[in-house]
């Protein structure tokens, strides 16, 4: 074993018990030996990273990809740090597509290829990747979930049920793959997985992720076969052990959402400023599981627009311009609220729009729909002027149900306890009637999802009209785009429009009774 290998090894190892500071130590002595050894800063960047400096992480990787080597490791650790910076998204690109055309790539090599290429939305060859990281490694559980996942996110419910099912064969422990399954299609009394979940549930040692996710799986099968009282009790559990297990301030978000209104009031926008004329975005925003993915399969389906999905470029923008203005607003939410009202809102907006290159471009419109923009419309508003915002909307008990029910992954945190969630509603509701306030008449686009599902056809010309958009029949066989899909409506955007799930919250008024009174204690009528 030469030197270089005894000292990767034994920075790794180190790195491997938590000893950072002793493993940065170790490769540094490396390092300044032998300056040329690209093991060495590859196993920097992994401490750098390790540390949460993605920065120096990416730098690292970048000197050792400088050193001529075709190391496929080094390609993925700059394809790692550089994604989790937010940046170099056309230099990732080129380097996974280099990644993928390499010969010897190990099962796991693979297997993290397709996870980078999910990052950056390529599901196509994310699947590819699986499906080569399982030929090579046929009874590793973990490879054949990532392949469900992308076989659900590009449509193939049925092949994704099978890959779910193999995965729960090799590793009936594996609750991700039970939720995934369970929530591919709407189970029946002949075919369901409710004996598996239960067993499940019964096994010792279960973690108390594991525990969230079946008792989330065994509500929604419940749920389809109308067994609502256990269908209730189970999400209770679930959403109860997530929330106990979470740390939250619900308090800190509703001051961020009074932040909002009282820094961007009618004053602020009483002042002309320089905004980037741009008008290919369209914003489609509000509370999630309210439908807006189904409105925004329906745009994609048109000639002029392309989805470019969730996107946090346009926060992400913000922050960096407040923080390149020296303003060091650290984890202070409220601070940066006040900050951002300084930003040059031109160059927002246009570091905005050169954001999402990687993903746009190609027509006239695009689509951002990350649902928490609404937080941002004031600053959407001063930063693209000609920028289309669709609010999406629907009966505010259902809203809330729907996304009581929904185990989100890392998102929405106010969304496990009930009284919580009729609090945030609330205050998401007043801000939204705030922006109507403060902005010009019909600057947003309002549509009720009834009202999208009652009368689509109508309520399609509508928003296309606001978009400055002609009528094509293809919007309404969105259902049959083979565009991919990763949100949580993933399966449901795959089938024409159903009312099914319109005053759904009603069959547990009785348990959704204290949701009900914090709403109509905050002025909704229901």
């Amino acid at each position: 074993m030469t030197t270089v290998d005894q000292h990767c090894l034994e920075a790794r190892a180190l790195l491997a018990q938590g000893k950072l500071r002793e493993s940065m130590a170790c490769i540094k002595v490396l390092l300044e030996a032998r300056p040329e050894s690209t093991d060495g800063w590859l196993v920097l960047s992994e401490i750098q990273a390790a540390t949460g400096n993605f920065q120096a992480a990416v730098m690292a990787s970048e000197k050792a990809i400088s050193l001529g080597a075709e190391n496929s490791e080094v390609l993925l650790q700059f394809c790692r740090c550089a994604h989790a910076l937010g940046d170099r998204a056309e230099q990732i690109s080129l380097y996974l597509n280099r990644l993928a055309g390499m010969p010897r790539l190990s099962a796991y090599q693979l297997n993290e290829l397709g996870r980078l290429f999910t990052a950056i939305d390529q599901h196509q060859k994310a699947k590819h990747q699986y499906q080569r990281a399982v030929e090579l490694s046929s009874n590793e559980s973990g490879f054949y979930y990532n392949l469900a996942t992308a076989q659900r996110f590009l449509g193939e419910i049925g092949e994704a049920e099978q890959t779910a099912s193999r995965a729960i064969e090799l590793n009936p422990a594996d609750s991700d793959a039970h939720l995934l399954r369970s929530g591919l299609r709407r189970q029946t009394e002949e075919n369901n997985h409710l004996t598996s979940l239960q067993v499940s549930l019964t096994r010792s040692g279960v973690s108390v992720r594991d525990r969230v996710n079946l008792h989330y799986a065994l509500a929604k099968e419940l749920e389809d076969l109308g067994n609502w009282e256990e269908a209730f009790s189970n999400l209770q559990v679930g959403a109860g052990l997530r929330r106990e297990h979470m740390r939250y301030d619900l308090q800190g978000d509703l001051a961020v959402m009074q932040s909002l209104q009282n820094n961007f009031d009618s004053n602020f926008f009483a002042v002309k400023r320089e905004s980037c004329e741009s008008n290919e975005p369209i914003f489609i925003l509000g509370m999630p599981r309210t439908g807006s993915t189904l409105l925004e399969r329906i745009l994609e389906s048109h000639t002029g627009v392309q989805s470019a999905g969730e996107l946090n470029n346009f926060a992400r923008e913000m922050i960096r311009l407040v923080q390149s203005a020296g303003t060091n607003v650290g984890r202070n939410k409220l601070s940066l609220i006040e900050s951002s009202r300084q930003v040059d809102f031109r160059v927002l907006g246009e570091s905005y729009i050169a954001s999402t290159r990687m993903l746009t471009g190609t027509n006239k419109h695009f689509i951002d729909k990350l649902p928490f923009n609404y937080l941002y419309i004031g600053l959407i508003h001063a930063a693209l002027p000609n920028a289309r915002i669709v609010h999406v909307h629907r009966d505010p008990m259902d809203t809330c149900y729907a996304i009581y029910k929904q185990l989100f992954q890392s998102a929405y945190p106010f969304s496990y306890d009930l009284n919580e969630l009729g609090q945030y509603y609330l205050a998401y509701r007043h801000l939204m009637e705030h922006w109507e306030s403060v902005l010009p008449k019909g600057r947003i686009c309002q549509v009720r999802y009834e009202d999208l599902v009652a009368d689509t056809e109508g309520s399609v010309r509508g928003v296309l009209d606001y978009c400055g958009l002609e009528w094509q029949a293809q919007c309404l066989a969105f259902h049959d785009s083979r565009q991919a899909s990763t949100t949580a409506s993933a399966t449901q955007v795959r089938q024409p429009i159903y009312a099914s799930s319109i005053g759904k919250w009603k069959n547990y008024h009785r348990q959704l009774r204290p949701l009900q009174e914090v709403l109509e204690r905050g002025g909704v009528q229901i």
